[in-house]
């Protein structure tokens, strides 16, 4: 059955819609979103970085939709029986989020820390060696809960 292309951006919109109202970190990755936005005008960015951190951002919520589908059919196909290949197809698909987030992270801070520290008065080089040491903790950071969190499981699969 052939849809109009109007039907096709309503699906769209109900799928977007649904996960916004099921997925509390969609509600987070839009609220971060919308901060982006935010900064992106109140900094003047240029064309590149714009366009930059419109890609990243749109990625991550790409990535959750991608993640909420995966796991939306995991759940229709095993219901209640717990299957270890099940748990590994949702891990994988929320650590293609996490990848995609800390990516989108990494990016933020290069592109947003110098013009946000130039804006509250501090020099440029100072800018950018904060925009630095912000990348190098954002990374420290991700990596410490990553591994906290690999030694919360007591083995591959495991629920």
């Amino acid at each position: 059955m052939r849809h109009t292309l109007w039907q096709s951006f309503q699906y769209a919109g109900r799928g977007l819609q649904a996960a916004f109202w099921s997925q509390r970190t969609m509600r987070i990755h839009i609220l971060l979103a919308a901060a982006v936005i935010l900064a992106v005008v109140w900094l003047d960015l240029s064309v590149g970085e714009t366009a930059l951190l419109v890609v990243v951002t749109a990625g991550v919520l790409a990535a959750e939709l991608f993640n909420t589908a995966v796991e939306a059919i995991v759940d229709l196909e095993v219901g209640d029986n717990h299957h270890a290949l099940a748990g590994r197809a949702k891990d994988l698909s929320a650590a293609a989020v996490l990848v995609m987030a800390a990516g989108a992270a990494i990016v933020g801070l290069l592109v947003l820390a110098p013009p946000v520290m130039v804006a509250f008065g501090f020099g440029r080089l100072d800018a950018l060696a904060a925009g630095r040491a912000g990348v190098l903790a954002a990374i420290l950071a991700l990596a410490a809960v990553t591994m906290r969190r690999a030694g919360d499981r007591s083995g591959p699969g495991a629920p």
